[in-house]
């Protein structure tokens, strides 16, 4: 079964894209323009990775890692921005599960690490 990615940015064509990329290799895709959103989704639905912007209007993507670390440890995040790269790369570095990305990044270097991130003989959460 495809792994399902929830894709949080508040920027509309870069979400869009990001989306098409994963659905186009397989995955299921979630969209969510912002933090509450996401947290909706997050509560209703089964999610196996979570891409983020980092920099959104309200929470930032780095606050909603925060707070779904509480609920859910184990679900890997994939934080993404195009600005300064040091506070969020040191952010990653010591929070569970989670990877920074720099803007702009090449597709297929991305999706080798979406994959990796979600791991060989991948099962879908909550089955």
């Amino acid at each position: 079964m495809a792994a399902t990615i929830l894709v949080v940015d508040d920027d509309d064509p870069v979400r869009v894209m990001l989306a098409r990329l994963l659905r186009t290799h397989g995955f299921t895709v979630l969209q969510a323009a912002h933090a509450a959103e996401a947290r909706a989704i997050l509560e209703r639905e089964p999610v196996d990775l979570v891409i983020s912007d980092i920099v959104m209007p309200g929470e930032s993507g780095m606050e909603l890692r925060r707070a779904v670390l509480e609920t859910r440890p184990d679900l890997p995040f994939i934080l993404i921005s195009g600005y300064s790269a040091e506070g969020p790369a040191e952010f990653a570095a010591r929070t569970p599960r989670t990877i920074f990305v720099q803007k702009p990044f090449a597709a297929d270097q991305f999706l080798r690490l979406v994959e990796a991130t979600l791991g060989t003989g991948h099962q879908r959460s909550g089955s």
